[in-house]
């Protein structure tokens, strides 16, 4: 059986405003380390990933070398992430990572954001009626 393709296309990727709003208004997230990661669930059948990297982490050098560093870390984690995620990932400054620290944290961080997502779906729910 040939190895899943490891790819970072389009459709991984939150590149919309009313996306990255959507995430935040779900009020879900976790702190790792210099990342906070804010989730959200779709229907979709992969997880996709959006970036906030503001001027404070570090010159433009700086910022694309982390963003960088997390995007590989996201296409090479993709299949153990929960499908139907979306994930924000607003970065503080900090001294740069190695690539592995950032697989650990997605690592971590997703399945535990994707089990309070469906928490929030459950309790949102209405009630169902009995009959």
């Amino acid at each position: 059986m040939p190895a899943a393709r490891l790819t970072f296309r389009r459709r991984h990727r939150l590149s919309l405003a009313g996306d990255f709003q959507a995430v935040y208004a779900g009020r879900i997230s976790e702190s790792r380390g210099p990342l906070r990661l804010h989730a959200r669930r779709t229907d979709l059948a992969h997880p996709r990933l959006g970036m906030s990297v503001g001027r404070r982490v570090g010159h433009a050098v700086v910022r694309n070398r982390g963003k960088r560093l997390l995007r590989e870390a996201f296409r090479l984690e993709q299949a153990h992430l929960p499908a139907g995620l979306d994930l924000v990932i607003s970065v503080h400054p900090h001294a740069p990572l190695p690539l592995e620290d950032y697989r650990a944290i997605l690592r971590a961080a997703a399945p535990l954001l994707a089990q309070r997502c469906d928490k929030k779906a459950r309790r949102e729910a209405p009630p169902e009626a009995k009959p």
